[in-house]
C-alpha cells in the first residue's frame, strides 16, 4: 500500500493536466500521456517545475529570526518545529500536501522522468528538440535530488559516503515498478554528477526565458553540487563555465542611493529613475526559481548575527529595511529587520552570476590560491560597497580568505535557499565550525550543536517501506 500511495504523490502534477488541458489523451482513465513533442514540453514548462522548495528551509537556516515564538506553545505547529530544530517537522497530512520536501520534489522528478522516459517515442518533433528537452528534463531532476540528498542525508562526508543513506533514485514514472531502496549518499551524488554532465551536451547555449534551462545553468547545478561534496577543483571549473557565458554584476553604485530618516538607520532605495529588477529582467540571473510561496522570504525578520555582517556602507542594505511598519512613533523601533528582496514579492533562488564569483573565490581560496581568489571575491565586492568607501580584502592566508568568502556568501545569498546547506557542510569544520542560534524575542534561544542529528530532516512516515528507513 505505501508503495501506492508514494506513486499517487507523484502524480498529482501530471494529474492536474486533466482538468485544463484538452490536447492530451487519457488512456487509461486517469492517466496523462503525453504522445507529442509538445505535450512533454508543455509538461517541461508546467510552472510547477519553478517552485522546488517550501520557505521552510529559511526558517531552518540561523539567517532567521522569529520574535512572534514563544518556548514551549504552538509546538505543534510547523513554523515553531521547524525553528526550534525539532524532530518531525511535519506531522499532518496538510504538513505533508503543502510543506515537505519529500512530496513535493519527488513530484517533480516524476514529472521529468515522464519527459526523459517517453520524448524519445514522441511524434511531431526534430531530433534535435527531443534532445534538449530531454537535456532539460536530466538537469530538472538532477536538481530535484540534489535538494532530496542534501535534506534527507548526512552531509556529504568523503569517508562515510558510501555507508551513509542516500535517497531513492525513482528513474521510471510508472506506478507498477518497485521503489528503489535509499542506497548511499556516494551514490546519489554520482548519479546527480552523471545527470549534469549528459544534460550539459545537449542544453542550448541560450534560452527565451530565465525559467528555461541551458547551458550555463547546467554548470552553474553542477558548481553547486562539487562544492558540496568538496570538489573543489571540479567546482571552479564550473564556475568558470558559467561565467565564460555570462559574467554579468550589476553595479548597485549606480542603482541605489542611501536614505538617512530623520531617527534610526540608514538605508538605501533606488536612484532616481531607477526601480526594482525583477525576477525576469535581472541580468545576473541565469536560472531562476522560486519558494512555492508567491513572496518567499519577503517581510521577515533577519538574525541580528546575520544584519550586523552589513556593514553601513554594504549597499546589499537595500534587501534589508529598519521595521518601521505599523509604528505610531519611529522612536518605538526595536532595532529589528526585515527582508524586503530585490522585489519585495518575487526573487531568484536558483543561478545567477554573483553565486558563481562566490564559489570560484572559495574553490580558489580552498586550493590555496589566495591571490586569485581575492581578485575574484573582491570583484564582486566592487559593485556592492559604496564606491568611496570600498577597499580591497587583502591577505595572503586562505583561511582568511575562505572566512570572507563564506561571509560573502550570506551577505550576498541571503534568504536565497543556500544557508541551510552552507550550515550542513560548515558545521564541523575545523576552521568554520559553528553552533547555530535561533533567538527568541526573551533572549532565550534553541542551539543546534555541530554534528546534531537535525541537520537531517525526518521522512515523512507515509514513505516509510522495507527499503527505505527512517533517519536518527
Amino acid at each position: 500500500m505505501k508503495t501506492t500511495y508514494f506513486y499517487i504523490l507523484l502524480l498529482i502534477s501530471l494529474l492536474s493536466f486533466q482538468s485544463c488541458e484538452s490536447y492530451l489523451d487519457i488512456k487509461p482513465k486517469g492517466y496523462v500521456i503525453p504522445q507529442t513533442v509538445e505535450d512533454f514540453e508543455r509538461i517541461l514548462n508546467d510552472v510547477s517545475l519553478t517552485k522546488f522548495l517550501s520557505d521552510g528551509i529559511e526558517i531552518l537556516s540561523d539567517d532567521f529570526y522569529n520574535p512572534s515564538l514563544e518556548r514551549d506553545k504552538n509546538v505543534d505547529q510547523v513554523d515553531y518545529r521547524l525553528y526550534a530544530w525539532l524532530k518531525d517537522p511535519y506531522t499532518t497530512p496538510t504538513d505533508y500536501s503543502y510543506y515537505s520536501y519529500w512530496n513535493m520534489i519527488y513530484a517533480r522528478i516524476y514529472q521529468y522522468n515522464a519527459i526523459i522516459n517517453g520524448i524519445d517515442e514522441a511524434v511531431g518533433g526534430s531530433e534535435s528538440r527531443k534532445k534538449v528537452a530531454k537535456a532539460r528534463a536530466r538537469l530538472g531532476r538532477a536538481m530535484g535530488y540534489y535538494y532530496l540528498v542534501n535534506i534527507y542525508s548526512q552531509p556529504y562526508n568523503k569517508e562515510s559516503a558510501k555507508t551513509d543513506l542516500g535517497v531513492p533514485l525513482i528513474q521510471t514514472n510508472s506506478i507498477n515498478d518497485p521503489i528503489p531502496s535509499r542506497g548511499t549518499v556516494q551514490e546519489t551524488f554520482d548519479f546527480i554528477i552523471n545527470d549534469l554532465n549528459e544534460a550539459i551536451v545537449d542544453l542550448p547555449s541560450s534560452s527565451q526565458s530565465v525559467f528555461e534551462l541551458n547551458k550555463a545553468s547546467g554548470y552553474g547545478w553542477l558548481a553547486r553540487t562539487l562544492l558540496i561534496i568538496g570538489d573543489f577543483q571540479g567546482a571552479l571549473n564550473a564556475a568558470e563555465e558559467v561565467l565564460a557565458l555570462n559574467n554579468t554584476l550589476v553595479d548597485y553604485n549606480t542603482e541605489y542611493d542611501i536614505a538617512v530618516p530623520s531617527v534610526g538607520d540608514p538605508y538605501y532605495i533606488p536612484k532616481a529613475g531607477h526601480q526594482f529588477a525583477t525576477i525576469r529582467s535581472q541580468p545576473e540571473n541565469i536560472h531562476a526559481i522560486t519558494f512555492d510561496y508567491t513572496i518567499g522570504m519577503a517581510f521577515q525578520y533577519v538574525a541580528k548575527e546575520t544584519e550586523s555582517l552589513f556593514s553601513e556602507n554594504d549597499l546589499r542594505r537595500i534587501n534589508i529595511t529598519p521595521n518601521y511598519a505599523n509604528l505610531e512613533d519611529i522612536n518605538d523601533w526595536d532595532g529589528t529587520y526585515t527582508y524586503m528582496g530585490s522585489t519585495s514579492y518575487e526573487y531568484n533562488v536558483g543561478i545567477a552570476t554573483p553565486e558563481m564569483y562566490l564559489i570560484k573565490a572559495e574553490s580558489l581560496a580552498r586550493l590555496n590560491q589566495t591571490s586569485d581568489a581575492l581578485t575574484t571575491l573582491n570583484k564582486l565586492r566592487k559593485h556592492r560597497i559604496l564606491a568611496d568607501a570600498y577597499e580591497d580584502f587583502q591577505t595572503n592566508n586562505s583561511i582568511q580568505a575562505i572566512k570572507w568568502t563564506l561571509e560573502e556568501r550570506r551577505r550576498e545569498l541571503l534568504f536565497k535557499g543556500s544557508r541551510w546547506f552552507d550550515m550542513r557542510r560548515l558545521n564541523q569544520d575545523p576552521d568554520f565550525g559553528f553552533t547555530a542560534k535561533h533567538y527568541l524575542k526573551d533572549g532565550s534561544f534553541f542551539e543546534l550543536e555541530p554534528g546534531n542529528p537535525r541537520y537531517v530532516l525526518t521522512i515523512p512516515e507515509t514513505a516509510l517501506t522495507d527499503g527505505i528507513t527512517q533517519n536518527p
